[in-house]
């Protein structure tokens, strides 16, 4: 019976550390992620080219609303790539 009893709480002690491992790696995919979109929401917002006051009364105005207005650097960057 006490073997029984010392196996199951092996198992418990072994799942509980897989579980700690899980949960490591999991954070670990989490942070990546987030990096991830972080990086993509700054190359967007680069991609605007817009300075800094630009870009935040951008937002303060509603940029949900509309799409941002056509600057020269747009166009100069939609001709090169129909050429």
């Amino acid at each position: 019976m006490a073997s029984k009893l010392d196996r199951i709480e092996k198992d418990i002690q072994k799942t509980k550390s897989k579980i700690a491992e899980y949960q490591k790696q999991l954070r670990a995919l989490e942070a990546q992620k987030t990096e991830q979109e972080n990086l993509q929401i700054i190359q967007l917002v680069r991609g605007m080219n817009m300075k800094p006051e630009e870009f935040a009364a951008f937002l303060r105005s509603g940029a949900m609303q509309a799409a941002p207005a056509v600057t020269v650097y747009h166009e100069q960057e939609e001709n090169a790539h129909e050429e």
